[in-house]
């Protein structure tokens, strides 16, 4: 019995560093991709075409590989939470619980980590966001403005009325 505790234990361990080698490669992704957003809010300064283009071409690899390292945590969160013969879905804190106190702390440093990273993510999403909305307000005024100059006022309101502006006397000249 002790024997099989031990190899069990063995076992345990081994998913838990399958865990935290997942949480590892995720994290540097997470790095990875905060400094492609703040690099994307450089490009959103300069706004050329061509090189916003091959910059999302460049995060369309990075997204990805956060996908498949979220799906390989997401495996090991899983096969920890089947050797402990906890109920689905179990989150990542409920795991920490479980494990040996110097996988504790790398976990919950991991955890930390993340969610920082996350956070920082998220305020330069919304920074970049801020700047695109910016220039399309910008270029919808100056559409606004072009098309002011080069389109003539219609001559109806929207009651159908003929408007009263500066008509300078072109009602009689063309109708008389």
């Amino acid at each position: 019995m002790l024997c099989r505790k031990g190899a069990m234990n063995r076992d345990l361990d081994q998913l838990y560093n399958a865990l935290l080698l997942s949480l590892g490669q995720e994290y540097e992704y997470y790095l990875e991709l905060l400094n492609a957003v703040q690099e994307e809010t450089r490009l959103l300064k300069r706004c050329t075409p061509e090189d916003i283009t091959a910059f999302n071409s460049k995060n369309e690899r990075l997204l990805l590989s956060i996908k498949v390292a979220a799906e390989m945590r997401a495996d090991a969160v899983s096969r920890i939470a089947a050797s402990l013969h906890l109920d689905e879905p179990v989150c990542l804190t409920q795991l920490i619980g479980y494990a040996q106190d110097k996988t504790r702390k790398n976990l919950t440093d991991y955890q930390e980590k993340i969610a920082d990273v996350v956070r920082q993510i998220d305020r330069c999403n919304e920074k970049n966001k801020d700047l695109i909305n910016a220039s399309l307000a910008h270029i919808n005024n100056t559409l606004n403005y072009i098309q002011a100059l080069t389109a003539p006022p219609p001559n109806y309101n929207r009651q159908g009325q003929i408007k009263a502006g500066n008509l300078q006397g072109r009602l009689i000249s063309e109708a008389g």
